[in-house]
């Protein structure tokens, strides 16, 4: 029997590999059933290009450790201020047999801002890993 912990997705770090005329390259590794997984993605611009790639690299990595068992793509991500508190808050459109769902996730900002886009990715989305890793 394989240990729960074992298979969960485990953020390990997230970089800015370059940033060079305009476009970032974030990579995000994650550790996964003892394996490592490693995305990239591009951001164009400044501002929140490189939050965007980050949380857009970590919904590549969820997708790879369910084996594709759903997809998802970041709808939307934005700093708010709720409850005296800011945070980084995404939107993600997430199809999981024949049925698409919007989910919400958050983080508090506190420290790495391209740190917490990870986390909030992985926010939105923990309750569909758990239950596609189920299947």
């Amino acid at each position: 029997m394989i240990n729960r912990n074992y298979r969960r997705l485990r953020f390990d770090r997230v970089q800015l590999v370059s940033d060079t005329d305009g476009v970032s390259l974030v990579e995000v590794s994650f550790t996964f059933a003892g394996s490592e997984i490693k995305t990239t993605e591009r951001a164009r611009g400044e501002g929140d290009g490189p939050l965007r790639a980050a949380a857009r690299a970590t919904l590549l990595a969820i997708e790879q450790a369910v084996e594709g068992r759903f997809s998802c793509a970041l709808a939307d991500l934005d700093r708010v201020n709720a409850l005296g508190k800011d945070l980084i808050a995404v939107l993600v459109n997430l199809d999981y047999k024949g049925s698409h769902v919007q989910l919400f996730g958050s983080c508090q900002i506190a420290g790495s801002e391209i740190d917490v886009a990870v986390k909030a990715a992985l926010n939105a989305t923990n309750r569909f890993v758990e239950l596609a890793l189920r299947d």
